[in-house]
């Protein structure tokens, strides 16, 4: 936390508790409406990724745990899915959004696409991983 009375968080992690985020860690997300819905888009940025959701069965009660952290804001790498379409990936590979709220290699200059991280994985990472990258602010570009 900084010295400053205006900052709210030391973070931009929120939670979120009425989504079934279960099947989408590691996924980018957008909102409608405040609601989070995984991106079906690989042109169109992104919010955030879900960093961690769980869906609790108690009877007849269902409730959701959910933590998104917001793209640009989010303090150090996290565990992001790769694309069952990307190429292999090598430490410090661009990486931009696919159209199910995964990434995938960045196809560079040229093409539409959204460009939202760095994978940092020392092991590099190959399709339907779930690897370390470092995120930032989405940039847009062709």
């Amino acid at each position: 936390m900084s010295d400053s009375v205006l900052q709210a968080k030391g973070n931009a992690i929120y939670p979120e508790t009425v989504t079934d985020l279960s099947a989408a860690i590691g996924k980018l997300v957008v909102f409608t409406a405040g609601v989070p819905a995984v991106s079906a888009s690989a042109t169109v940025a992104a919010i955030g990724i879900v960093l961690d959701a769980r869906k609790r069965v108690v009877g007849a009660v269902t409730t959701y745990d959910n933590a998104i952290g917001i793209l640009g804001g989010i303090p150090g790498p996290v565990r992001a899915m790769i694309s069952a379409t990307s190429a292999a990936l090598s430490f410090g590979d661009a990486l931009q959004q696919a159209a199910d709220g995964t990434l995938t290699k960045d196809l560079g200059a040229g093409h539409a696409r959204v460009t939202v991280g760095i994978l940092t994985d020392l092991n590099g990472a190959v399709a339907g991983d779930l690897a370390e990258v470092t995120l930032f602010t989405p940039k847009i570009g062709s």
